[in-house]
């Protein structure tokens, strides 16, 4: 483990662009909403020929590839579980 320490400068006074403020605003709006919806992200790690036969599968089936494996991972999870007798919290249903 390093030893350096890094040393905090004090804060920039600035102001923002009309372009920044903008993204800024579309930032916080998207927080919120996901706060307020309960949404939540995630990131998966892929390999290439992975990612190209979630793709394909996607294309074949016509939808956005994170929505199929978003449909996916649900419908595995929810047979796993009646495969291991448990209930399925069907309320949450994915989007």
């Amino acid at each position: 483990m390093s030893t350096n320490s890094r040393k905090l400068g004090e804060p920039v006074i600035t102001e923002m662009t009309d372009t920044e403020a903008a993204m800024m605003d579309a930032l916080t709006a998207t927080t919120e909403s996901d706060l307020a919806t309960g949404t939540l992200h995630t990131t998966l790690r892929w390999n290439r020929e992975q990612l190209d036969v979630v793709r394909c599968a996607a294309e074949r089936y016509g939808m956005p590839y994170q929505t199929y494996v978003k449909d996916a991972a649900f419908r595995r999870a929810l047979e796993d579980l009646r495969r291991l007798g448990e209930p399925s919290h069907r309320s949450a249903a994915p989007a």
